[in-house]
């Protein structure tokens, strides 16, 4: 291959064959276009912070986080927000016009800042928040969405029971790197000539799963999580949204809708029960199963064993690198990619 070539042809640019799984116009995942927005204080952590889950859940969520590592990762995730407003350079770089080459190169430098897995749609109207955590309304017109994936650590994971005290870190861990790649993307935007600011756990005006599924990356799992073929639940994501004209990725396939309806080992293995045993229900214009949020974020709080769950995450086969779903994904794109 001759220097460059990279960004000229249909080669794979991260870790794993993303570009070889089934894509298609529309999810796998009923959107009717019925979906309203949502406001960004009706999340289930600031509904359990103004008290809608009872005086117990409040508590825990507005006290200082009970675990040391944690908040020593959440104190260097702080200073990133002061850098989103950064001023856009007053000229354009004499940069390639061709979208696909463009995305290409977006997705590499992702990569190349050690993300997991790239890719890049458009946004829908219902990703954005309605209103901020302030109040404020919220209205975007950035009309595309790079969206960063960071998989958790897996050795830690492994050692985890998923509900006891590196839980929450183990999250954060990605989170930290995830808020980094974006920050660090959407600065090069800019300088480069073109608007751009960067979503992540400190700083969200989407939502992030619709993102994460517009843009090729996962299928809805009956977890409430979008789930990758590569790496299960066992990740984080960040975006950054740009005015950047960029190629979209498509929707992918990989027969997960099946697989969740007969499985339901991380309803089964749920501590709290949150997760549904039963099928798929209309929600807000959308086709899920249905998460019950109450009794997710109430374990999440109360938890006197850990700092937080993400036994779904730990459980489910698709988040552990050597079980059969992995190897038949691998098969498919092996042989049909």
């Amino acid at each position: 291959m001759k220097h460059g070539d990279a960004l000229f042809e249909d080669s794979q640019l991260g870790p794993f064959p993303m570009h070889r799984l089934k894509h298609m116009a529309k999810s796998t995942t009923l959107i009717t276009s019925h979906v309203q927005r949502i406001d960004a204080r009706e999340n289930a952590f600031d509904k359990a912070g103004r008290g809608d889950f009872g005086w117990d859940v409040q508590r825990e969520q507005t006290r200082p986080k009970k675990e040391p590592l944690i908040a020593a990762q959440l104190d260097t995730i702080a200073p990133l927000v002061s850098i989103v407003d950064k001023k856009v350079a007053a000229s354009k770089a004499p940069i390639p016009e061709d979208p696909r080459i463009l995305s290409r190169h977006i997705k590499r430098l992702g990569y190349y800042l050690k993300a997991d897995i790239m890719g890049i749609c458009r946004i829908p109207d219902y990703a954005v928040y309605s209103f901020d955590k302030l109040g404020n309304a919220i209205n975007l017109d950035y009309p595309f969405a790079i969206v960063i994936v960071v998989s958790k650590e897996y050795q830690t994971v492994k050692a985890s029971n998923g509900y006891d005290w590196i839980v929450d870190s183990i999250s954060f861990q990605a989170y930290q790197r995830a808020a980094l790649v974006a920050h660090t993307i959407a600065n090069y935007i800019r300088r480069l000539g073109y608007r751009a600011i960067p979503q992540h756990v400190r700083h969200y005006q989407v939502l992030i799963p619709p993102l994460l599924l517009w843009a090729g990356m996962g299928e809805v799992s009956r977890a409430g999580i979008i789930l990758n073929p590569f790496l299960g639940l066992n990740y984080k994501a960040s975006a950054v949204l740009t005015d950047l004209f960029l190629e979209p990725d498509e929707p992918i396939d990989f027969g997960l809708q099946d697989f969740c309806q007969h499985c339901k080992l991380c309803a089964e293995m749920c501590p709290s029960k949150a997760i549904s045993v039963g099928d798929k229900e209309m929600y807000n214009g959308y086709e899920t199963w249905k998460l019950d949020v109450q009794r997710c974020a109430s374990f999440f709080l109360l938890n006197k064993k850990g700092a937080g769950c993400g036994r779904c995450v730990k459980v489910c086969p698709f988040s552990r690198p050597a079980t059969w779903p992995h190897n038949l994904i691998r098969w498919g794109v092996e042989h049909f990619g």
